[in-house]
């Protein structure tokens, strides 16, 4: 027959036993939910908030064929790495028509340069020899002034002593020569000097050969300074013909293949900055006032559920996303429906991680009070 004591003792065991474990259980509902309502007090909790990036937008400033997509979706690139390549064989010859034509002008300035220098020597020699040739003259002038001078003077004296006897006729005779020769040679003296001058008023007008070429020189050098000028642009497009990364990061999206036909400004692809990541969410507008610059935030990646990401604060928006919609929603004057609106917030990682993408969905919670 069994012990009625100790069946009471033992259903009392496990009543205990089953109180406990109840109020434990209790405690820790408590806990958790003591928890749930701090977090909700003192943070601001968004379910809707998205990775973002500043995308960057790689266009083309050429159209053309294209020759080459160096890169793919995802592929890690550099600044200034090429990452498409535009036919350029047309521009290519164009550059070399170009230099062929840079070529002869800048012989013909070469043969310009020497025929001046040839011109400016030859003229300075032909000015000297003219100037010294009217000076010869000249004193060969002088010269023959002076003897026309004694001529005259020696047949006035012979003259005067003839009415004395004093003087032969064969010697009159002789002095009359003597001064038509020396009249005979300032005639002649004038001519030559006449004519020395001349030459060397062809001599000075010659110079202006050198005013021709100089003027021809500086046609010449103007037209290799536009081709010059003309080069580098050819030369600037052919450097766009090369379509260069503007930031090193990765490739988000490509929109092109090889062989196809790109227009001027046509978006190739999108990259951006790994470091450069973000997280934008969307705060309503009941709450925004609790939220400045500064605040610490908590965030949780929907693809990583198991790692937490702290963050800041760093910006507040100054409209809601309804102001950026595609298509307006006016407030009729009929039927309203009131809606509140959202205002978006930037928040930073503290140190972000290299398998974030733009566009993952996350969830924040911004500490908004201790």
């Amino acid at each position: 027959m069994p012990n009625p004591v100790i069946g009471i003792s033992h259903n009392r065991g496990r009543v205990t036993t089953k109180l406990v474990v109840t109020l434990a259980l209790l405690g820790v509902l408590l806990v958790v939910v003591a928890q749930w309502l701090f977090y909700r007090m003192s943070h601001v909790h968004v379910v809707d908030a998205r990775i973002k990036s500043d995308m960057v937008a790689v266009a083309s400033r050429l159209p053309g064929w294209l020759d080459q997509v160096a890169v793919d979706e995802g592929d890690e690139i550099l600044k200034s790495q090429p990452l498409v390549t535009i036919d350029s064989g047309e521009l290519r010859l164009e550059l070399k028509v170009l230099v062929s034509r840079q070529a002869t002008l800048r012989a013909e300035l070469d043969r310009l340069d020497a025929e001046l220098a040839y011109v400016e020597a030859v003229d300075r020699a032909e000015l000297f020899l003219a100037e010294e040739a009217v000076a010869r003259a000249q004193i060969e002038l002088n010269q023959a002034k002076l003897e026309l001078e004694k001529a005259a003077a020696d047949l006035r004296r012979l003259e005067g002593m003839t009415a004395n006897a004093m003087v032969s006729a064969q010697q009159l005779a002789d002095a009359t020569y003597r001064r038509q020769q020396a009249d005979v040679k300032v005639s002649f003296a004038g001519s030559e000097l006449r004519s020395t001058n001349a030459a060397l008023e062809k001599a000075r007008a010659s110079l202006a050969r050198k005013g021709v070429l100089a003027g021809q020189k500086g046609v010449v050098t103007q037209e290799i300074a536009e081709l010059d000028a003309e080069e580098q642009r050819l030369r600037l497009r052919l450097e766009d013909h090369s379509v260069l990364s503007p930031l090193p990061g990765r490739v988000a999206k490509v929109f092109v293949e090889q062989g196809e036909f790109v227009q001027v400004g046509q978006t190739l692809m999108l990259a951006y900055s790994p470091d450069s990541l973000w997280v934008e969410a969307n705060v309503k507008e009941t709450v925004i006032r609790k939220i400045s610059p500064g605040q610490a935030a908590i965030i949780t990646v929907d693809a990583m559920p198991e790692k937490t990401f702290q963050g800041e604060v760093t910006r507040v928006g100054y409209a809601t996303t309804s102001e950026f919609a595609l298509i307006p929603s006016p407030n009729p004057s009929g039927n309203f429906t009131k809606t509140t609106q959202r205002i978006p917030v930037r928040i930073r990682f503290d140190a972000p991680d290299p398998r974030l993408r733009p566009g993952m969905m996350v969830e924040v919670g911004i500490r908004v009070r201790d």
